[in-house]
């Protein structure tokens, strides 16, 4: 398997994880975090926000998907 598609398939796993809300909400919020390792999340992160049922996390996918644009450094430790 390439390295883009092991990126793919672990953006997609963690948004399905973000989504599924047999969840606990820490490991929906968990989840995206992680997403934040990845440049390439953006797109993730904006279909989180506009799909999710609970507004903690559309405001946690959102405050990721403004310092992402503004052009911030993301780290997991500053969570």
């Amino acid at each position: 398997m390439c390295e883009v598609n092991k990126v793919e398939v672990a953006m997609e796993v963690l948004c399905d994880i973000a989504m599924d809300d047999s969840r606990m909400l820490a490991e929906r919020q968990r989840a995206i975090d992680a997403l934040t390792l990845f440049r390439e999340s953006l797109k993730t992160l904006e279909y989180i926000s506009r799909k999710t049922d609970l507004d903690v996390l559309k405001q946690r996918a959102g405050l990721y998907i403004q310092r992402m644009r503004s052009g911030a450094h993301m780290s997991m430790s500053a969570v």
